[in-house]
Order: structure tokens, then sequence, then C-alpha cells
């Protein structure tokens, strides 16, 4: 892209980094729904599977965990069913300060773009930037 020769290094490495941190914030995204998906779909399997041995929910909590206890593969379920759930935890933590780091420097990008970066340059540049950008889903023309 000519506009990359036409802008500040330090211009260059915000866009980068804003890029970067939009993948990472998309990534994160993207984990956190299969592994809801995965959730879902062990909780169901444990239920389905825990019915057609068991075929009733009536009874002490003690025999609820030995019927458990006597199929390895509903433990297996449970297993990853825990270690899903708490890893979309951890997700749902990570997703929130990717976007708190990328919004933020997406409002700084926003508004050196507007001062400082391009004063000396046309319109046609800065039409490029925003293409470029907004092919990358980041929109760089207003704060909200």
């Amino acid at each position: 892209m000519a506009w990359r020769e036409l802008v500040p290094n330090d211009a260059r490495k915000t866009f980068e980094t804003l890029i970067d941190r939009k993948k990472k914030w998309e990534t994160y995204k993207s984990r956190a729904a299969f592994c809801a998906l995965l959730c879902l779909f062990c909780f169901l399997m444990f239920g389905i599977v825990y019915f057609r041995n068991n075929g009733t929910i009536h009874g002490s909590f003690a025999s609820l965990y030995e019927s458990i206890m006597n199929s390895s593969f509903l433990i297996f379920l449970l297993a990853v069913f825990i270690v899903s759930f708490v890893y979309l935890y951890w997700l749902a933590k990570e997703i929130d300060k990717a976007k708190k780091k990328y919004e933020t420097l997406r409002m700084e990008t926003v508004d050196k773009f507007d001062t400082t970066w391009l004063k000396s340059i046309n319109f046609e540049t800065r039409s490029e930037i925003s293409i470029e950008m907004n092919s990358y889903d980041i929109n760089i023309d207003y704060k909200g």
C-alpha cells in the first residue's frame, strides 16, 4: 500500500498493533463460542447417558453418585464439562481485557488520526487507510 510510506513510523506501528489487538479479541470470542458449545454438548450427553442407564432421577444423592462413578464415560463427560466451563470463565475475563485494550487504542488512534498524523497528507491517503482498517472490521472514523 502506498499510504504506509506516507505516514510516520509510530502511526504505522499503532495501526499494526490495533490490527493485532482486534485479531486477539476475535480469537478469544471464537474460542469462547466453541467452549460454550462444548459445555452444552457435554451437559446434554451427560443427561442422555445418565437417563438411559438409570431411567429415573429418583433416589438419594448416594445412588446418583454411585451411578456416575460406575460409568467411566459419565466421569469423562463431567470432567470435560468442568474443564471447559473453567476455561470459558477464564476466556470471558480475557475477552473483557482484550476488548478494553482494543477500544482504548482505537479511540487513541481516532484522536491521532484526526489531529496530528495526517496534517500534511491528502484525503485519498486518509481514505486508503480507512478502507484498509475497515477490511479488518476496525472503524477509525469515529469514536462511538
